[in-house]
């Protein structure tokens, strides 16, 4: 299975067990548990520097980076998300920052309502993951 894949059934393993209407830290906490069984290198609330022509300005925070653990680089960011609303372009707009800014490919956007919503993002597209379709 690829990365993406196993982020997905952890995922599914997390809203099996929780169900829904929970705060998204609980879904963090939950979603960061799985992917430790699945022996992958996680952070949470990552930082995520943001440069003004060079210059350090702030940060924002990544809910989960999932690292290569031989390089040491950002292999995939995870959003969460546990809101009433349809994942909008703002979340994948917020998600696609933190892409840059950490140089990573590879994101998924989920929302953790009733059926959650998942979306694979990279710096050149979305696409929407069926949850029912899932194994």
């Amino acid at each position: 299975m690829d990365l993406v894949q196993d982020v997905v059934m952890c995922i599914k393993k997390v809203n099996s067990e929780l169900g829904d209407y929970y705060k998204e830290n609980i879904y963090q906490v939950a979603l960061y548990i799985e992917l430790n069984k699945l022996n992958y290198s996680c952070g949470t609330e990552v930082v995520v520097p943001i440069h003004y022509k060079g210059i350090y300005v702030g940060f924002e925070r990544a809910d989960i980076v999932i690292y290569d653990t031989l390089t040491g680089t950002v292999s995939i960011i995870i959003e969460l998300k546990s809101q009433s609303s349809k994942l909008a372009n703002k979340e994948t707009v917020q998600l696609k920052k933190y892409l840059k800014n950490l140089n990573c490919e590879t994101g998924i956007l989920v929302n953790f309502y009733e059926t959650p919503e998942i979306i694979c993002v990279t710096p050149e597209s979305t696409e929407k993951i069926s949850y029912d379709t899932l194994h």
